[in-house]
């Protein structure tokens, strides 16, 4: 079954809203804790980690809504299928990444076997998300690139390198090798915020793909 046009601009919307639910823990702490790792605000005991567990696997759910939409609008070949199933994997590690949280807060050692096994999962589904998220923006660059549509190619360009690589690097260099809690927390907010920048833009390009399709040859 087809989306409406609006329907797919909504799906889009909520799953980018969704995606930076740090912002709905920070409204409801009271504006405080915002130099947290968003992984150790979801970790089981702290105030609101079943909401943002949950708007985590909506926000999923919402992204494979879109996807045949969005693939309609690419050009045929593999990147357009590399674009699916990347961010068919995005949505699986996001999912998993919520079922399995950080078991362990800021500043808590994971000592039993069961929590640390527990970090380990968390952290595979954490990274395979991210990772084949971003390996779907290269897709749609990749796809987009000489044929367009031009904006998409320049969004995913950017968010690339700025929110995949840049903020990443970042947020690895500070996480592993210093105690600079905050700048890590920070960088993340950058990368996450990239994020749902994409998951709106995907949005509007299932939009556009679902418009074209009822437009007869008179509507050009």
């Amino acid at each position: 079954m087809r989306m409406r046009p609006v329907a797919c601009l909504a799906i889009g919307t909520a799953a980018a809203l969704l995606y930076s639910n740090f912002l709905i823990d920070w409204v409801l702490r009271g504006f405080a804790d915002s130099d947290l790792v968003v992984s150790y605000l979801e970790t089981p005991g702290e105030p609101n980690s079943g909401l943002l567990r949950i708007t985590n696997v909506v926000c999923a759910a919402l992204v494979i809504l879109l996807l045949p939409s969005v693939r309609r609008a690419l050009p045929p070949g593999w990147a357009g299928w590399a674009f699916v199933v990347a961010t068919a994997l995005f949505a699986a590690g996001a999912v998993g990444a919520a079922i399995v949280p950080m078991p362990c807060g800021l500043g808590e050692d994971c000592i039993s076997a069961a929590e640390r096994r527990a970090a380990d999962i968390h952290d595979v589904f954490s990274t395979l998300s991210e990772t084949a998220l971003f390996v779907g923006v290269a897709a749609v660059w990749w796809d987009t690139r000489r044929v367009g549509p031009a904006w998409v190619a320049r969004i995913a360009w950017w968010l690339f390198w700025l929110a995949g690589v840049a903020s990443t690097a970042v947020f690895t260099y500070y996480g592993l090798f210093t105690d600079h809690h905050a700048v890590t927390a920070y960088s993340q907010r950058v990368h996450i915020l990239g994020v749902s920048l994409w998951l709106a833009c995907l949005g509007v390009v299932a939009a556009r793909s679902a418009a074209s399709i009822g437009r007869g040859p008179g509507d050009e």
